[in-house]
């Protein structure tokens, strides 16, 4: 009997030291360290344990929802916890722009744009719901809708240069270089360093002839970043367009050291017997 007892003892004690103790905060607030220290992996697994704990705790699983978009790409998973934590609680905008990302991710382009939607009216005067829709508007041509938000981003954030070149960009594409000119010309005022919109413009100003122009634009790009080949190729290109043929073959040349490919071709076809010259 004594040594019955003790054994029923002994193993009630190990199934009490089996038994996982930890409490629901310390899972969560762990795991959230872990996630703001971008380490997925052990976050990924706290924040599960504390879903475990506690089921109805909507910030666990949108952060679960995050790591899964972000660091695993597993967007079905994640759909399924940006859904849970939206059901929990209904009027968090970063709940609803996580589940947009996700349904983005998975082109699901009508559902991202309605969750942009319950974004803009949570947060009305905040740029960002604006600026993300216009971008899937801009993605479907939606050009005239992508305008509008991107309008919006900008009466909501005036430096917003990212809005400005994007803007621009769908004024392009529905024809309107005037306007779309003005908004590569701003994005620019506003960050002189902004490759992309000293591209778009150069592109936009070869399309109307101006060649000079886009060869100052170009000339700029290589300034910022010289060594970037395509930037030399298409100054060249600009160069021929102007009859700089020397100017055009030193061009062709440092794309080609640059690794563009294409530079070849051009050299072939422009640079025989030509002496080259770097431009002014």
């Amino acid at each position: 009997m004594k040594y019955t007892l003790v054994i029923i003892f002994s193993l009630l004690f190990a199934n009490i030291q089996a038994q996982d103790t930890t409490t629901f905060k310390t899972y969560y607030d762990q795991g959230f360290a872990k996630y703001k220290a971008k380490q997925y992996p052990e976050a990924l697994e706290l924040l599960t344990k504390a879903i475990e704990k506690k089921d109805d705790y909507a910030n666990a699983y949108f952060y679960r929802a995050t790591i899964l978009r972000l660091a695993n790409k597993d967007y079905t998973a994640a759909l399924l916890d940006y859904n849970k934590a939206i059901e929990l609680t209904n009027d968090n905008a970063d709940y609803y722009s996580g589940r947009a990302n996700t349904k983005q991710n998975l082109k699901d382009y009508n559902g991202a744009i309605a969750d942009y939607a319950a974004v803009i009216q949570l947060k009305p005067l905040s740029e960002t719901g604006y600026f993300e829709r216009a971008t899937i508007k801009y993605i479907t041509k939606d050009f005239a809708g992508a305008i509008e938000d991107y309008t919006n981003a900008i009466s909501n954030k005036s430096d917003y240069y990212d809005a400005y070149n994007l803007r621009g960009s769908c004024k392009l594409s529905s024809q309107d270089t005037t306007g779309a000119l003005e908004d590569f010309t701003k994005a620019i005022e506003l960050k002189p360093d902004f490759i992309k919109a000293y591209n778009n413009r150069a592109l936009l100003k070869y399309g109307k002839k101006d060649y000079t122009g886009a060869k100052e634009d170009y000339t700029k790009v290589i300034t910022i970043k010289p060594e970037e080949g395509s930037s030399y190729f298409n100054r060249a290109i600009a160069e021929i367009a102007l009859k700089q043929k020397a100017e055009a073959c030193w061009d062709f040349t440092k794309a080609k050291e640059f690794g563009y490919a294409k530079a070849d071709d051009m050299i072939t076809k422009y640079c025989k017997d030509i002496e080259p010259k770097m431009p002014e």
